[in-house]
């Protein structure tokens, strides 16, 4: 005598699509150890860039970009231009620490930072400037002047 068994697919609690995003790191945590790595999310963490903000608009004949820049020396600020990029790296280390009766806060924020921006075509490096007050970067290209554009019929043959 043979005895049927029965396939029966095992009852899985379904979640919530939105409760997706913390399973799948629940997920990598526990798998990452795994692999010689700490969890994750702390590795993730660790690695989180600062970037500052940043605005560019054209004033008159110049383009300006200016950048949030609260904090950061003069001298650990680098504004460099090769070919068409105009590349701003910048270092800070800032600490806050308040202590009061019942309550105590530190907090820290370090690390490089690294923009980039494509200038048009047609910049000189050379008139390029750059100076911070106020925690904001400006830095100011004269604009290029435009290239006359010159309609010209082609013949088909």
């Amino acid at each position: 005598m043979t005895t049927a068994l029965e396939n029966k697919p095992a009852e899985v609690e379904r979640k919530p699509w939105w409760a997706w995003p913390e399973e799948m790191q629940a997920m990598l945590d526990r798998r990452m150890p795994r692999f010689g790595l700490r969890p994750f999310r702390a590795w993730l963490r660790e690695r989180e860039m600062w970037l500052p903000d940043i605005d560019m608009f054209h004033k008159d004949d110049t383009l300006v970009i200016r950048a949030d820049v609260p904090g950061i020396k003069p001298e650990d600020l680098t504004v460099t231009v090769e070919d068409d990029l105009l590349t701003i790296r910048g270092h800070r280390e800032e600490q806050k620490e308040v202590k009061e009766e019942d309550y105590y806060c530190a907090e820290r924020a370090t690390g490089e930072f690294v923009r980039t921006v494509r200038l048009p075509e047609g910049v000189t490096a050379d008139q390029v400037e750059a100076h911070r007050e106020n925690g904001v970067l400006e830095v100011t290209i004269p604009a290029p002047k435009a290239a006359e554009s010159k309609a010209v019929k082609i013949p088909v043959k």
